[in-house]
């Protein structure tokens, strides 16, 4: 597994899942996607057109724009 892999992983366990859902694919050895959304917690909402990702390495987004994100809008959990 790569180190980018990796941490993608612990940005995953360290997010604040009640403002965020972080999807991230791989194959764990070298390939990854991933995107961000925000986590409506009203099911129509959070499959609507209105939750267009966040972030996403189809954009180009990269693991470090996802960091920064993550930190300045409160996305880490305080736990």
């Amino acid at each position: 597994m790569n180190k980018d892999i990796e941490k993608l992983i612990k940005i995953q366990d360290k997010i604040n899942k009640k403002r965020y859902h972080l999807h991230v694919y791989t194959d764990l050895i070298d390939n990854y996607n991933f995107v961000l959304f925000i986590n409506f917690n009203d099911e129509r909402d959070y499959f609507s057109q209105l939750n267009y990702p966040i972030l996403s390495t189809e954009y180009k987004d990269t693991i470090e724009d996802l960091e920064n994100y993550l930190k300045k809008h409160d996305g880490f959990s305080r736990w």
